[in-house]
Protein backbone atom coordinates (compact mmCIF):
# COMPACT_ATOMS: atom_id res chain seq x y z
CA UNK A 1 0.00 0.00 0.00
CA UNK A 2 1.43 3.87 -0.75
CA UNK A 3 2.15 5.91 1.98
CA UNK A 4 -0.77 8.76 2.38
CA UNK A 5 0.80 12.28 2.20
CA UNK A 6 -0.56 15.34 3.79
CA UNK A 7 1.13 18.43 2.39
CA UNK A 8 0.04 21.30 5.55
CA UNK A 9 0.18 24.46 3.87
CA UNK A 10 -0.76 28.30 4.90
CA UNK A 11 0.98 31.69 5.14
CA UNK A 12 2.94 32.74 7.93
CA UNK A 13 1.60 32.34 11.18
CA UNK A 14 -1.40 31.15 10.31
CA UNK A 15 -0.98 27.85 12.81
CA UNK A 16 0.25 25.03 10.94
CA UNK A 17 2.51 23.71 13.60
CA UNK A 18 0.19 24.06 16.25
CA UNK A 19 -2.78 22.41 14.25
CA UNK A 20 0.35 19.52 13.65
CA UNK A 21 1.41 19.88 17.14
CA UNK A 22 -2.76 19.08 18.30
CA UNK A 23 -2.51 16.15 15.71
CA UNK A 24 0.66 14.35 17.18
CA UNK A 25 -0.75 14.46 20.67
CA UNK A 26 -4.04 13.07 19.41
CA UNK A 27 -2.12 10.52 17.46
CA UNK A 28 -0.07 9.16 20.14
CA UNK A 29 0.24 5.55 20.33
CA UNK A 30 -2.70 5.51 17.37
CA UNK A 31 -1.07 6.00 14.26
CA UNK A 32 2.66 6.07 13.25
CA UNK A 33 3.12 9.70 11.91
CA UNK A 34 6.19 11.01 10.10
CA UNK A 35 6.89 14.91 9.30
CA UNK A 36 8.71 16.74 6.78
CA UNK A 37 9.36 20.38 7.88
CA UNK A 38 10.39 23.13 5.70
CA UNK A 39 11.25 26.71 7.26
CA UNK A 40 12.59 29.84 6.25
CA UNK A 41 15.88 30.90 7.80
CA UNK A 42 18.85 29.06 9.25
CA UNK A 43 16.89 27.78 12.58
CA UNK A 44 14.64 25.45 12.90
CA UNK A 45 12.10 27.05 15.05
CA UNK A 46 8.71 25.14 14.61
CA UNK A 47 10.82 21.55 14.47
CA UNK A 48 11.59 22.49 18.43
CA UNK A 49 7.83 22.55 19.09
CA UNK A 50 7.26 19.35 17.94
CA UNK A 51 9.85 17.63 20.13
CA UNK A 52 8.57 15.42 22.83
CA UNK A 53 6.00 13.28 20.59
CA UNK A 54 7.36 9.90 19.42
CA UNK A 55 7.28 10.89 15.84
CA UNK A 56 10.15 10.98 13.40
CA UNK A 57 10.74 14.70 12.13
CA UNK A 58 13.13 15.44 8.98
CA UNK A 59 14.08 19.02 8.23
CA UNK A 60 15.13 20.78 5.26
CA UNK A 61 16.29 23.77 5.61
CA UNK A 62 18.24 24.68 2.40
CA UNK A 63 15.59 26.91 0.52
CA UNK A 64 11.63 26.79 0.16
CA UNK A 65 11.31 23.24 -1.27
CA UNK A 66 8.28 24.41 -3.49
CA UNK A 67 10.51 26.86 -5.29
CA UNK A 68 13.56 24.54 -5.82
CA UNK A 69 11.90 20.97 -5.95
CA UNK A 70 15.34 19.65 -6.21
CA UNK A 71 17.19 16.19 -5.25
CA UNK A 72 17.42 16.80 -1.37
CA UNK A 73 13.86 16.82 -1.10
CA UNK A 74 13.66 13.70 -3.14
CA UNK A 75 16.02 12.41 -1.07
CA UNK A 76 14.75 12.90 2.13
CA UNK A 77 11.55 11.69 1.33
CA UNK A 78 12.66 8.42 0.54
CA UNK A 79 14.38 8.48 3.80
CA UNK A 80 11.61 9.25 5.64
CA UNK A 81 9.32 6.57 4.03
CA UNK A 82 12.63 3.96 4.73
CA UNK A 83 13.70 5.35 8.36
CA UNK A 84 10.32 5.49 9.42
CA UNK A 85 7.72 3.47 7.94
CA UNK A 86 4.93 5.36 8.75
CA UNK A 87 1.26 5.60 8.04
CA UNK A 88 0.97 8.58 7.20
CA UNK A 89 3.76 11.75 6.17
CA UNK A 90 3.07 15.01 6.83
CA UNK A 91 4.91 17.84 4.73
CA UNK A 92 4.71 21.39 6.43
CA UNK A 93 5.86 23.83 4.11
CA UNK A 94 7.07 27.17 4.71
CA UNK A 95 4.88 29.90 5.33
CA UNK A 96 5.56 31.87 1.50
CA UNK A 97 5.07 28.22 -0.16
CA UNK A 98 2.50 27.42 -3.28
CA UNK A 99 2.24 23.80 -2.98
CA UNK A 100 1.36 23.17 -6.13
CA UNK A 101 5.22 22.17 -7.53
CA UNK A 102 5.41 20.09 -4.51
CA UNK A 103 2.19 18.26 -5.65
CA UNK A 104 3.92 17.37 -8.75
CA UNK A 105 7.01 16.24 -7.75
CA UNK A 106 5.47 13.75 -5.53
CA UNK A 107 4.70 10.96 -9.34
CA UNK A 108 6.00 7.98 -7.14
CA UNK A 109 3.63 4.67 -6.56
CA UNK A 110 5.08 4.67 -3.02
CA UNK A 111 3.35 7.64 -1.94
CA UNK A 112 -0.16 8.95 -2.64
CA UNK A 113 -1.25 12.57 -2.17
CA UNK A 114 -3.95 12.38 0.66
CA UNK A 115 -4.51 16.61 0.62
CA UNK A 116 -3.38 19.65 0.88
CA UNK A 117 -4.79 21.31 4.15
CA UNK A 118 -4.78 25.18 3.99
CA UNK A 119 -4.66 26.93 7.34
CA UNK A 120 -6.50 30.34 6.82
CA UNK A 121 -5.99 33.17 9.35
CA UNK A 122 -9.38 34.70 10.49
CA UNK A 123 -7.68 37.73 11.33
CA UNK A 124 -5.39 38.31 8.49
CA UNK A 125 -5.67 36.30 5.36
CA UNK A 126 -8.06 38.89 3.68
CA UNK A 127 -5.56 41.51 4.20
CA UNK A 128 -2.09 39.49 3.85
CA UNK A 129 -3.93 37.64 0.33
CA UNK A 130 -3.57 41.55 -0.93
CA UNK A 131 0.09 41.78 0.08
CA UNK A 132 1.42 38.23 -1.48
CA UNK A 133 -0.10 36.32 -4.13
CA UNK A 134 0.60 33.40 -2.53
CA UNK A 135 -1.37 33.76 0.50
CA UNK A 136 -3.87 33.28 -2.60
CA UNK A 137 -2.27 30.51 -4.26
CA UNK A 138 -2.63 28.29 -0.94
CA UNK A 139 -5.79 28.65 -1.03
CA UNK A 140 -5.90 27.70 -4.30
CA UNK A 141 -4.68 24.29 -3.82
CA UNK A 142 -6.59 23.51 -1.16
CA UNK A 143 -8.64 20.41 -0.70
CA UNK A 144 -9.33 20.55 3.30
CA UNK A 145 -9.50 24.48 4.69
CA UNK A 146 -8.68 25.05 8.37
CA UNK A 147 -10.15 28.48 9.49
CA UNK A 148 -8.02 29.50 12.12
CA UNK A 149 -7.93 32.45 15.21
CA UNK A 150 -11.80 30.83 15.21
CA UNK A 151 -11.27 31.71 18.75
CA UNK A 152 -10.05 35.20 18.97
CA UNK A 153 -11.71 36.97 15.26
CA UNK A 154 -15.05 38.18 15.64
CA UNK A 155 -18.25 37.19 13.80
CA UNK A 156 -17.89 40.30 11.08
CA UNK A 157 -14.24 38.91 10.50
CA UNK A 158 -15.31 34.85 10.88
CA UNK A 159 -18.55 35.46 8.64
CA UNK A 160 -16.30 37.99 5.87
CA UNK A 161 -13.24 35.26 5.54
CA UNK A 162 -15.84 31.74 5.48
CA UNK A 163 -17.66 33.64 2.74
CA UNK A 164 -14.64 34.37 1.36
CA UNK A 165 -13.01 30.92 0.83
CA UNK A 166 -15.96 29.45 -0.01
CA UNK A 167 -16.92 31.01 -3.01
CA UNK A 168 -12.75 31.21 -4.14
CA UNK A 169 -12.23 27.39 -3.38
CA UNK A 170 -16.09 25.70 -3.76
CA UNK A 171 -15.31 22.14 -4.00
CA UNK A 172 -12.69 22.25 -1.15
CA UNK A 173 -13.97 21.17 2.50
CA UNK A 174 -14.19 24.13 5.20
CA UNK A 175 -13.43 23.55 8.70
CA UNK A 176 -13.36 25.86 11.52
CA UNK A 177 -10.22 24.97 13.57
CA UNK A 178 -11.95 25.00 17.37
CA UNK A 179 -14.94 22.80 16.26
CA UNK A 180 -12.98 19.92 14.41
CA UNK A 181 -12.15 16.39 15.18
CA UNK A 182 -8.65 16.24 13.66
CA UNK A 183 -9.24 12.93 12.10
CA UNK A 184 -11.31 14.56 9.49
CA UNK A 185 -8.41 15.96 8.38
CA UNK A 186 -5.44 13.72 8.04
CA UNK A 187 -5.15 10.98 6.33
CA UNK A 188 -8.90 10.24 4.98
CA UNK A 189 -7.50 10.43 1.30
CA UNK A 190 -9.26 13.97 -0.28
CA UNK A 191 -9.91 12.52 -4.34
CA UNK A 192 -7.34 14.83 -6.05
CA UNK A 193 -6.97 14.31 -9.53
CA UNK A 194 -2.97 15.43 -11.52
CA UNK A 195 -3.55 17.09 -14.52
CA UNK A 196 0.15 16.79 -15.60
CA UNK A 197 -0.13 19.12 -18.56
CA UNK A 198 -0.63 21.69 -15.60
CA UNK A 199 2.51 20.81 -13.78
CA UNK A 200 4.64 23.69 -12.89
CA UNK A 201 7.69 24.44 -15.43
CA UNK A 202 11.47 23.86 -13.97
CA UNK A 203 14.17 24.00 -16.39
CA UNK A 204 17.78 22.94 -15.12
CA UNK A 205 19.15 25.31 -18.14
CA UNK A 206 17.34 28.56 -16.17
CA UNK A 207 20.76 29.86 -15.16
CA UNK A 208 19.99 28.68 -11.53
CA UNK A 209 17.22 31.03 -11.39
CA UNK A 210 14.38 28.28 -9.85
CA UNK A 211 16.52 28.91 -7.10
CA UNK A 212 15.52 32.15 -6.28
CA UNK A 213 12.82 32.18 -3.75
CA UNK A 214 9.41 33.74 -5.43
CA UNK A 215 9.46 35.16 -1.76
CA UNK A 216 11.45 37.47 -2.24
CA UNK A 217 10.63 39.28 -5.70
CA UNK A 218 7.79 39.89 -3.58
CA UNK A 219 9.80 41.74 -1.09
CA UNK A 220 9.20 39.38 1.70
CA UNK A 221 12.64 39.57 3.51
CA UNK A 222 14.45 37.52 6.32
CA UNK A 223 16.69 38.29 9.10
CA UNK A 224 18.70 36.66 11.49
CA UNK A 225 19.19 38.30 14.89
CA UNK A 226 22.17 36.59 17.48
CA UNK A 227 22.95 37.83 20.66
CA UNK A 228 24.15 36.91 24.16
CA UNK A 229 20.97 39.29 25.17
CA UNK A 230 18.86 38.80 28.36
CA UNK A 231 15.39 40.08 28.69
CA UNK A 232 12.58 41.22 31.19
CA UNK A 233 9.22 40.06 30.25
CA UNK A 234 7.44 43.50 31.00
CA UNK A 235 10.00 45.02 28.66
CA UNK A 236 10.05 42.79 26.09
CA UNK A 237 6.28 42.11 25.85
CA UNK A 238 5.96 46.16 25.21
CA UNK A 239 8.60 45.83 22.48
CA UNK A 240 6.46 43.00 20.49
CA UNK A 241 3.88 45.18 21.15
CA UNK A 242 5.57 47.81 19.38
CA UNK A 243 7.61 46.15 16.53
CA UNK A 244 6.49 47.88 12.97
CA UNK A 245 3.63 46.06 10.86
CA UNK A 246 6.29 45.05 8.28
CA UNK A 247 7.31 42.30 10.04
CA UNK A 248 4.84 39.96 10.18
CA UNK A 249 6.59 36.85 11.80
CA UNK A 250 9.21 36.71 15.16
CA UNK A 251 10.18 33.09 15.68
CA UNK A 252 13.41 31.78 18.15
CA UNK A 253 15.12 31.30 21.13
CA UNK A 254 15.61 33.78 23.85
CA UNK A 255 16.48 33.91 27.77
CA UNK A 256 14.30 35.88 30.03
CA UNK A 257 15.49 37.83 33.17
CA UNK A 258 15.17 35.14 36.17
CA UNK A 259 14.53 32.27 34.14
CA UNK A 260 17.40 28.97 33.89
CA UNK A 261 16.03 27.55 30.83
CA UNK A 262 15.78 29.14 27.10
CA UNK A 263 12.07 30.01 25.71
CA UNK A 264 10.76 29.67 22.37
CA UNK A 265 9.41 32.95 20.89
CA UNK A 266 7.15 32.49 18.54
CA UNK A 267 5.21 36.19 17.54
CA UNK A 268 2.65 36.88 14.55
CA UNK A 269 1.19 39.81 13.53
CA UNK A 270 0.93 41.54 17.38
CA UNK A 271 0.26 38.14 19.24
CA UNK A 272 2.89 36.03 20.43
CA UNK A 273 3.57 32.75 22.54
CA UNK A 274 6.55 31.73 24.85
CA UNK A 275 7.28 27.66 25.36
CA UNK A 276 9.87 26.46 27.33
CA UNK A 277 12.92 24.75 25.63
CA UNK A 278 15.39 23.19 27.80
CA UNK A 279 17.99 22.15 24.83
CA UNK A 280 20.85 24.22 24.65
CA UNK A 281 21.59 27.20 22.31
CA UNK A 282 24.81 28.73 21.14
CA UNK A 283 22.95 32.04 21.82
CA UNK A 284 20.90 33.91 24.52
CA UNK A 285 19.01 35.19 21.84
CA UNK A 286 18.46 33.70 18.09
CA UNK A 287 15.79 35.12 16.44
CA UNK A 288 14.27 35.29 12.78
CA UNK A 289 12.92 38.17 11.87
CA UNK A 290 9.96 37.97 8.39
CA UNK A 291 8.30 40.69 6.85
CA UNK A 292 8.28 42.64 3.60
CA UNK A 293 10.95 44.82 2.86
CA UNK A 294 12.57 44.48 6.50
CA UNK A 295 16.22 44.54 5.34
CA UNK A 296 16.47 48.41 5.13
CA UNK A 297 15.13 48.89 8.90
CA UNK A 298 17.45 45.96 10.06
CA UNK A 299 19.71 48.28 12.78
CA UNK A 300 15.84 50.28 13.94
CA UNK A 301 14.94 46.32 14.67
CA UNK A 302 17.63 45.51 16.71
CA UNK A 303 17.79 48.52 18.73
CA UNK A 304 14.06 47.94 18.98
CA UNK A 305 14.74 44.52 20.43
CA UNK A 306 17.21 45.70 22.37
CA UNK A 307 15.10 48.02 24.41
CA UNK A 308 14.05 45.15 26.29
CA UNK A 309 17.29 44.01 27.07
CA UNK A 310 19.29 43.63 30.84
CA UNK A 311 22.17 42.06 30.41
CA UNK A 312 24.49 41.46 27.28
CA UNK A 313 27.74 39.88 27.12
CA UNK A 314 28.19 41.30 23.62
CA UNK A 315 31.40 43.86 22.91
Amino acid sequence: MPIPINILTGFLGSGKTLLLKDLLKEMSGKKKIAVLMNEIGEISIDAKLLEGFSTKVFELNDGCICCSVNEDFVTVLDEVATKASPDLIVIETTGVANPMNIIYSIINPIFVIDAVITTIDAKNFLKMKDELDVAEEQLDAADVIVITKDDIATTSELTRVEDYVRAHRPNAMVFFRHAIDLSLLFGVAYPRTLNLDLAPFHSADSGGNEHHHHFEHEGVEVLRFTSNDVFELTLLQSALESLPKSVWRLKGVIHLEGQANALILNFAYGRYTLEDYSSKSDYRCDLIFIGKQIRSIQNELVAHLKTANTFSEDS
